[in-house]
């Protein structure tokens, strides 16, 4: 049997092994590189916080001109998915959002870093008094949305930034709550102004009143040219009215009934017409109608009538 002394082998094999490892480590960064880095990603950091706490946030020690002028570059654009401004219109937007929200705060939950891109996932919350985005607001109701921004960073300097704000979410919470008698007021109120300027040939009032999207829906005989759902604004007021005005000729209206409920109002009443085509008058007959009305305008007028009694008239010369 062989024997040999492993001390000698033990002793040659670590020196090739540290050998090795001391010809393949990389060489470190220099100090000065590392603080360096250190340096600029600490004033990126530092411009970020104060661009939240400071020109963001409504606070009694700073403004936002004051906050942003030292750190907005250059060429700076900010931009969202429907307009880009540049530095002046976007601290001239922040000292507006100051004055119109004056408990405005825009927290950071969090920072993300990749090379010189920080994305900044945020809270914002505040409650306007005033027009806040054509939504008419007093101060009573307040907004929390969720916000995210991706700036480009150059020591400590603002390149760009590409924002996208929660303002649906914050729109809904601040509109106000209309309690079901209030709608059915309204409603009723609307359809009557509506019917009202009809009778008075107020077209001003009429046009201004009527939804773009609305739906004039008149049953009957379909022989009739003006029978049938005309659907928009433009297409009731160019086609649908001069057809009907050059077709019937009401000689007396009479509304009997009306009851409102939520977004809808109906209406039963009586009449007597005339149709051009024949000269021929109708008889009394009653009508029933539906209302609905949305954003304050009339977004649907069905019109349900004795359409046999009209018809009668209408080819009375055939």
């Amino acid at each position: 049997m062989m024997h040999f002394n492993k001390l000698p082998y033990l002793v040659a094999l670590l020196v090739v092994l540290v050998g090795c490892t001391t010809s393949n480590t990389l060489a470190p960064a220099s100090s000065e590189a590392i603080l360096e880095d250190n340096t600029e990603a600490m004033k990126n950091r530092a411009a970020i916080m104060a661009f939240y706490e400071k020109a963001l946030t409504v606070n009694s020690e700073t403004r936002p001109t004051e906050v942003l002028s030292p750190v907005l570059a250059e060429g700076y654009t900010s931009s969202s998915s429907t307009d880009s401004k540049g530095a002046e219109q976007l601290m001239g937007q922040l000292e507006f959002f100051w004055k119109l929200i004056p408990d405005l705060k825009w927290d950071p939950q969090e920072i993300m870093n990749e090379g010189d891109v920080y994305i900044v996932r945020s809270i914002a919350t505040g409650t306007p008094n005033g027009d806040f985005m054509g939504l008419p607001t007093d101060g009573t109701k307040s907004f929390k949305i969720m916000t995210i921004d991706m700036h480009t960073m150059k020591d400590g300097m603002f390149i760009s930034t590409h924002h996208v704000e929660d303002w649906a979410t914050a729109m809904g919470q601040l509109r106000p709550t209309v309690s079901p008698v209030d709608q059915s007021d309204e409603t009723m109120k609307v359809a009557m102004a509506f019917m009202d300027s009809m009778g008075k040939g107020d077209m001003e009032t009429m046009v201004s009143l009527m939804h773009d999207d609305m739906v004039w829906h008149n049953e009957g005989d379909k022989s009739m040219p003006w029978i049938g759902p005309w659907s928009g604004k433009k297409v009731i007021l160019e086609e649908f009215m001069p057809l009907f005005g050059e077709n019937f000729k009401t000689l007396e209206w009479e509304t009997q009934d009306a009851i409102s409920t939520g977004d809808t109002a109906t209406f039963f009443g009586r009449m007597v017409g005339q149709t051009t085509k024949s000269g021929q008058q109708t008889k009394e007959f009653t009508w029933a109608l539906r209302v609905k009305v949305k954003d304050e305008k009339i977004i649907l007028w069905n019109w349900l009538e004795d359409s046999y009694e009209v018809s009668k008239s209408y080819h009375a010369s055939e």
